[in-house]
């Protein structure tokens, strides 16, 4: 990639321009149009750079309840296991971990849905495996932004800012679950995409924006971004680490983890007499030597130095989540 596309990406994984014509607003000091700007979006989606550009829900707000789960699978039952988990279709990511624990997959079941029963049933069909459910009870920052740059390339400042849970109910109507449904997909790349979205649902484009904007500021939607393949960006290496906190320093902790740029994901989780780990840092390098330095910096930061770092052996399912799918 050469400074203009990494520039650019890093722009559009923070924030999207929400515009009548946001690739014009991208170009600015670029020294580029907006129709380059497109020209080189579109190259970076043919070399599965960019996986796609739209709403980012809290889905929380939205009446879904979501979880971590991990599910302990002997080796010879993984593959039948992996191909059930993977057949419900609010599991958006699964992946083959190391360790007796070793099979760990996300989990969104619609509103009026039991979480628990949902995973104590595919549990059962995958072969009655042992199961953890690690809900997030705490998120201390949620915020995927790899580091594409170079050296002297100006990007935007990193936020550590708190998790901003949403400010009011969303109301689940049927033109509202009409818009989520549009905005959950991938922007279309032509001049004016929110115009092509609104004309698909009827209303106008100037309404759309507003809507989608007011969304952004009562918290159903976290972002309007890109998301980027990480391993296809350089970042081969994606590390849970964990550690085993005391309760009183949890909140303590976590900000000071959320702070530092490599942690793209930290949360606070419940812990099982088998499972003593309680709070929770994602961290992406080019490399898994870089992540253990990175953790051994973060447990230095929080003064726990006793941590796992888990890494993907096997990725067996990485969508993004489609909310009201029925």
């Amino acid at each position: 990639m050469d400074s203009i596309n990494r520039v650019l990406l890093d722009r559009i994984q923070r924030s999207f321009p929400l515009s009548a014509r946001p690739y014009d607003v991208l170009s600015e000091g670029l020294g580029i149009d907006g129709e380059e700007v497109r020209r080189r979006i579109h190259a970076l989606k043919e070399r599965n750079l960019l996986r796609q550009i739209s709403a980012i829900f809290n889905t929380g707000a939205l009446g879904y309840r979501s979880s971590l789960v991990a599910m302990s699978v002997p080796e010879g039952e993984v593959e039948r296991a992996g191909s059930v988990v993977n057949l419900y279709p609010g599991v958006s990511h699964n992946y083959l971990r190391p360790g007796n624990y070793n099979m760990w997959f996300t989990i969104a079941v619609p509103p009026g849905q039991s979480l628990e029963k949902t995973v104590e049933e595919l549990a059962e069909r995958a072969g009655g495996w042992p199961t953890l459910i690690l809900p997030a009870l705490k998120k201390y920052k949620l915020a995927v932004v790899l580091d594409v740059l170079e050296e002297g390339e100006a990007g935007e400042e990193s936020s550590g800012a708190p998790v901003v849970e949403a400010l009011a109910p969303f109301q689940p109507t049927e033109d509202n679950v009409r818009v989520v449904r549009c905005i959950q997909e991938d922007l279309p790349l032509v001049d004016n995409p929110f115009e092509v979205w609104a004309n698909s649902l009827g209303i106008t484009e100037a309404d759309l924006l507003k809507l989608i904007s007011q969304w952004v500021s009562y918290g159903f939607i976290r972002r309007f971004a890109a998301v980027l393949n990480h391993r296809q960006v350089g970042f081969s290496a994606n590390g849970m680490v964990v550690w085993s906190c005391p309760p009183e320093r949890l909140d303590g902790c976590g900000k000071v983890l959320s702070s530092h740029a490599e942690v793209s994901h930290c949360y606070c989780r419940p812990s099982y007499p088998e499972w003593p780990y309680n709070l929770y840092a994602m961290v992406h390098a080019r490399r898994e030597e870089e992540c253990h330095s990175i953790a051994e910096k973060l447990g230095d930061a929080i003064g726990l130095k006793d941590y796992r770092i888990l890494f993907s052996t096997r990725e067996f399912k990485k969508i993004r989540l489609k909310l009201f799918w029925s």
